[in-house]
């Protein structure tokens, strides 16, 4: 008797949601390393298809101008580290102060932090200056940031006394990852990942004090 061949399971086809999520992913993060490696003037459409291996007309498929495409990166960029952060803060599982070192470790772990993520945040926050467009996105991450960890010191000011209000010890801690931030992407003080996570401990840890 011939054994009869059993096809293999046929592929479902992507529809055209799908394509089009997988398309304008694939361009964001290819406008983030090229902004990295070449900056914002250097970030041209030609570079951004190539690093996408895509075509230059598919860009304008999908939003209307480069402009608009190095906002949504930047933005995709600050939306995925700021749910990773709120998720981190909502752990009932996690004592307060681990939820907090949680939160600024993640800055320096994947998916959040590569060198490339970090030096094309460190070009749109030089940017910013001369270029409004890219500063409500930066504002707003700020502010998300703080409030997120504020309320945990405030809940952590309940259990016991903080060295400095929780508003403050929210403002330094963002301020001491956006200058971590800083030399990991410019290389100029040797800094690595893992030093800048002990950094923000020892930051943490005062605060506690």
């Amino acid at each position: 008797m011939t054994a009869v061949a059993v096809p293999d399971a046929v592929t479902k086809p992507m529809t055209k949601a799908e394509t089009r999520a997988i398309r304008e992913k694939s361009l964001l993060r290819a406008a983030l390393v090229t902004v990295a490696r070449y900056g914002i003037e250097g970030a041209t459409v030609a570079r951004i298809c190539s690093e996408a291996g895509a075509s230059r007309g598919l860009i304008s498929h999908y939003f209307v101008s480069k402009d608009a495409l190095l906002i949504a990166a930047l933005q995709g960029l600050f939306d995925e580290a700021q749910t990773l952060k709120e998720n981190i803060a909502a752990d009932q599982s996690l004592p307060l102060t681990e939820r907090i070192r949680g939160i600024a470790h993640s800055s320096f772990q994947a998916p959040v932090y590569s060198w490339e993520m970090a030096a094309a945040w460190q070009a749109f926050t030089n940017a910013c200056r001369f270029t409004p467009l890219y500063l409500e996105p930066i504002q707003d991450s700020t502010e998300q940031f703080n409030d997120t960890v504020r309320l945990l010191f405030i809940a952590l000011g309940d259990e016991q006394n903080l060295a400095v209000s929780p508003a403050a010890a929210a403002r330094g801690l963002f301020i001491l990852i956006d200058g971590l931030w800083n030399s990991l992407a410019t290389g100029k003080d040797d800094m690595t990942p893992e030093e800048a996570t002990q950094m923000c401990d020892v930051f943490i840890s005062g605060c506690l004090q």
